[in-house]
């Protein structure tokens, strides 16, 4: 016999798969339904019953801690069957029994978008600036250089922020490359080392205008390659995208710290 489909596939445990996005979460129980049912109707409130809860081979949390496995079967019949519901891939055919329809079985015969990643890369996330923290559908999903251009777009909006809020003329109808720079010069961004070279003038203003060239690489190379010409830059793997939203984590702290 085929081994069944289950949950854990995916997602380790029930704090995991609740943090796949919505479609992800409803995929996977949609999978499951068709491999228990290719032919057959199948009721819910049987399903919540063993021995489909979390016992034998038949059990849709198998594989997940068995203290959360109850848990688990009470979450995939709340959410994720409403969202298969309202998308018309299951119904109604009377006293709460089901079928999956025509699309439903297209959708189940779909590979689940979601990648199973080493945890240390998810557990890294949290060291990131607080803008950055909830980019793990990303990796999820397998979308990395995605990930990457939302992170630099998010360090331009950063700054195009604090340009919309400056009082100085100066700044106003200034963007990409060149805001940086202009933000510095109105006073809406400052050094923000005050003891980095304090006696020596020249020393400073070369720091300070490394770190304005930093800020504008944010915009000029991060953001406009990722964003403008995706197509000609290779596939990040998981790791050299976790890097680089390092990379664009640190300037954002630099922002917040210049601000």
């Amino acid at each position: 016999m085929a081994q069944r489909f289950t949950i854990a596939s995916i997602a380790s445990n029930l704090d995991e798969f609740r943090r796949l996005p919505p479609h992800v979460q409803g995929r996977a129980l949609l999978k499951a339904l068709a491999d228990r049912f290719p032919r057959d109707k199948f009721n819910r409130q049987n399903l919540l019953l063993e021995p489909y809860g979390v016992s034998d081979s038949e059990g849709f949390a198998l594989g997940f801690p068995e203290n959360e496995r109850h848990d688990a079967l009470k979450f995939l019949f709340g959410a994720p069957w409403r969202f298969i519901v309202n998308n018309g891939h299951i119904f109604d055919t009377g006293h709460d029994f089901y079928e999956i329809t025509p699309e439903g079985w297209e959708e189940a015969a779909a590979d689940i978008s979601t990648v199973l990643l080493d945890r240390t890369i998810i557990d890294a996330l949290r060291f990131l600036h607080k803008d950055l923290q909830g980019y793990e559908h990303y990796f999820r999903e397998g979308k990395y250089k995605e990930a990457v251009t939302a992170a630099f777009m998010r360090v331009e909006n950063h700054l195009n922020e604090i340009r919309d809020a400056s009082a100085s003329p100066g700044a106003k109808g200034v963007s990409g490359v060149n805001l940086p720079y202009k933000l510095f010069d109105t006073g809406d961004l400052k050094f923000p080392y005050a003891n980095l070279a304090a006696g020596n003038a020249q020393s400073r203003e070369g720091y300070a205008k490394q770190l304005k060239g930093l800020l504008s690489s944010g915009v000029g190379w991060f953001r406009n390659s990722f964003d403008h010409e995706p197509h000609n830059l290779p596939d990040p793997d998981a790791a050299e995208t976790l890097e680089l939203l390092f990379v664009a984590s640190y300037m954002l702290r630099m922002i917040d710290l210049s601000a």
